[in-house]
Formats: C-alpha cells, sequence, structure tokens
C-alpha cells in the first residue's frame, strides 16, 4: 500500500470521475451534492456492493465545520444501496462550494446491516509516514466510531 498525504476533495470537482454534478444549498454553510454516473469501463464496488455504474446517484451531505461528510449510493432504480462517510478534517466553505481533506478512515454501512469503519491501516500507515499528528489519527478515530453510532441509533442522521 502506497502512503499518501491527506487527500484534498472538493464539492466542485466531487467524489466521483465521469458524473453530472449539481450543488444545492440549503443555507450558507450546508449543501447536497449529486452525482449521477454515466459511462464506466466497469461497476465500481465496495466489497461486494455495487456503488457505481451508469444512473448510478450519489448524494452527498457538505457541512460547514463537521468533520465528515455523508454519501449515500442508490442505484438506477432509486434503491440505497450504501451509505459511505469521509471522515475529514472540517468542511470548509469555498467560493464554489464546498471542500475537505480526507483522513483516511471511512464508515461504510449497507442497508440493514451494522456499519464498518474502513481504511484503519491507511491511518496507520499515514501517522508512521508523519502525514498526520497522533492527535490527530485519535480525532479520526472517535469521529469514525461517532458516525457508526449516529447510523446505528439515530433515524434522522440520513434524512437530507
Amino acid at each position: 500500500m502506497s502512503t499518501h498525504a491527506p487527500k484534498h476533495i472538493s464539492s466542485t470537482q466531487g467524489l466521483g470521475l465521469n458524473t453530472t454534478k449539481t450543488m444545492k444549498f440549503l443555507s450558507d454553510n450546508l449543501g447536497i451534492g449529486t452525482e449521477v454516473w454515466n459511462e464506466l469501463e466497469e461497476p465500481w464496488q465496495e466489497g461486494d456492493v455495487v456503488i457505481a455504474e451508469p444512473g448510478y446517484k450519489w448524494v452527498t451531505k457538505w457541512e460547514t465545520g463537521k468533520p465528515y461528510i455523508i454519501n449515500k449510493f442508490h442505484n438506477a432504480s432509486g434503491q440505497l444501496v450504501g451509505v459511505y462517510c469521509d471522515v475529514a478534517r472540517p468542511i470548509r466553505l469555498t467560493k464554489d462550494g464546498f471542500e475537505f481533506d480526507d483522513l483516511y478512515l471511512d464508515v461504510w454501512q449497507i442497508p440493514g446491516k451494522d456499519p464498518i469503519i474502513l481504511d484503519e491501516d491507511e491511518l496507520e500507515a499515514a501517522l508512521e509516514a508523519g502525514y498526520i499528528s497522533a492527535d490527530e489519527a485519535a480525532e479520526a478515530r472517535r469521529i469514525a466510531l461517532f458516525l457508526v453510532k449516529e447510523l446505528q441509533n439515530n433515524k434522522d442522521f440520513l434524512i437530507f
């Protein structure tokens, strides 16, 4: 596995590559981004679940100051196939949308199943390489655990 500095991600570039992107601002600090997938060489998967192929839609909640974003993945029929939360340095507002620096950990949940934390190995490698501090790694773990609890216990967490 190659270690890298935290990836910079913006709402204007989107999370996907070949997608049609839109952003709806609900307030000065809150936006809902939508990406509809166009042609792909092959479907994207998270484990055994297809999360992107033509017609799939990703809906992302961007909120200034939150240390995460929430992505809901829908298949071409509109059915929710998964929820993916990126743990991040706090979301920042830009002139065109939002941005963040990814802190490696992600939380993945398939509908009807318990959420799981992904990429602990990436976090450890980044810590060892000096890309993040021990305090920042501990905070990323705390945020991931918070997201797991919210996904398990708070039905309103995914309403957007």
